[in-house]
């Protein structure tokens, strides 16, 4: 019988093809490492910056999918989470690990996230790589942002255009074809995509997915039917999404990753009106400035808030103060420093690199508390070694400042 509900054959495709590949040794999995973005001890500060850190919420998470309510529920036994999905066989699996692993804090439910009655109830609202398939992406967000707390927060994650250009031109010409989402369509596919010209949009977000360390979606069949097969699928640009959050209600906080939408790609002179000029720029048109100069990603992963104080925290480096808690963010020594050798060491993050000087090194691993006390620490250090440099609060902000748009510091108001 066919599902009314499901004339475009969005539920179809992920009750043949549930994704992600799904995990039956979670825990073994988390013991090894495993991790998702939307896990609150990860980005708590970017989540919540006003609050101190606390593991029992309650937890939406809409389009759980496969794995990602296993992963909350079992990380966060103190927390109670509820998780929907479309897919019977996602939700199959989710309830097989529930029992495997007799978990009393996950309710799980089939159901659409327009049909969600919830108003005002959940502390963090998880909905990553969902809104964008779903009929009414606006409705969609709305209907989470009302299920939120008025002091909660919303992990949201939705495709960008920028980088998925050739995925759907690739779409488009599979339709020609009349592939079908089965074997022998997703062989002809891959094959096509071979015999594409090596400069096709498609290829640029091809490598990208191909090296990420999250979910390689093209290395499984639910994963290139997902990509280039969907029966549903929206990306945004940055000014789409600017008007999907406004008419929302709801204000964008910031992003997961900075370095994607705020880092410096240029040495800009320091003067002319080059600098100037960018400096101008708003968080939007940063944003949109740096992906149409670099177009290097195909999702936008970021935090929401239902209060308007929120609006793009920090991002006004006036918005940082004395007070104002630093922290590292993701990166971790790489390269050991070695201060009287003058090697200031490397810190990174899966591939990500970044070598430090000596002044650097000392300022990152003196982070975790006011800025205040940053400087003071840092600064009887360069004393220590002899270094000179003194810094002020306003030199000291300006560089943590620049490490915040490069993703490698998150700034809260409490520790």
């Amino acid at each position: 019988m066919t599902n009314l509900n499901d004339r475009d054959g969005i539920e179809s495709q992920y009750m043949q093809y549930p994704y992600p590949a799904p995990i039956s040794n979670m825990r073994e999995r988390i013991q090894l490492g495993y991790q998702q973005g939307s896990s609150p001890d990860l980005i708590w500060n970017k989540l919540f910056p006003e609050k101190p850190y606390k593991d029992n919420l309650n937890v939406l998470i809409a389009g759980c999918g496969t794995n990602q309510a296993i992963y909350h529920a079992l990380m966060f036994p103190n927390s109670q989470h509820y998780a929907i999905d479309v897919s019977d066989k996602s939700l199959r699996h989710v309830a097989n690990m529930i029992k495997a692993y007799d978990i009393k804090n996950l309710e799980i439910e089939k159901k659409d996230i327009v049909d969600l009655t919830h108003d005002n109830e959940f502390d963090y609202v998880i909905s990553t790589g969902v809104i964008h398939h779903t009929k009414k992406p606006q409705e969609s967000l709305s209907k989470l942002l009302q299920t939120s707390k008025n002091d909660g927060a919303l992990f949201i994650m939705v495709y960008a255009s920028y980088l998925r250009i050739g995925v759907y031109y690739l779409q488009d010409a599979f339709r020609y074809l009349d592939l079908k989402p089965d074997k022998k369509g997703i062989e002809a596919a891959k094959k096509l995509i071979e015999l594409s010209p090596k400069n096709h949009y498609a290829h640029n977000y091809i490598k990208a997915i191909t090296n990420t360390t999250g979910t390689k979606d093209l290395s499984f069949d639910a994963g290139f039917v997902d990509t280039f097969f969907n029966a549903r699928d929206k990306a945004y640009d940055i000014f789409e999404l600017k008007e999907l959050i406004d008419n929302a209600g709801a204000y964008f906080q910031c992003w997961d990753d900075n370095a994607w939408f705020y880092r410096s790609l240029f040495n800009f002179p320091k003067t002319g009106g080059l600098i100037q000029s960018f400096n101008a720029l708003d968080p939007w048109q940063l944003a949109d400035f740096t992906q149409k100069m670099s177009p290097n990603t195909g999702k936008f992963a970021f935090i929401l808030r239902k209060q308007k104080e929120y609006e793009h925290r920090f991002f006004n480096i006036l918005d940082v103060l004395p007070t104002t808690y630093a922290h590292a963010y993701r990166l971790t020594d790489v390269e050991p420093s070695d201060i009287a050798s003058n090697c200031g060491g490397v810190i990174g993050y899966n591939k990500l690199r970044v070598k430090l000087n000596v002044i650097e090194r000392i300022i990152w691993d003196n982070l975790g508390g006011e800025i205040l006390d940053v400087q003071g620490k840092s600064n009887e250090l360069f004393l220590k070694h002899g270094i000179d440099k003194n810094l002020s609060f306003e030199s000291l902000r300006e560089i943590l400042h620049a490490y915040w748009k490069n993703g490698y510091v998150t700034f809260s108001d409490v520790p």
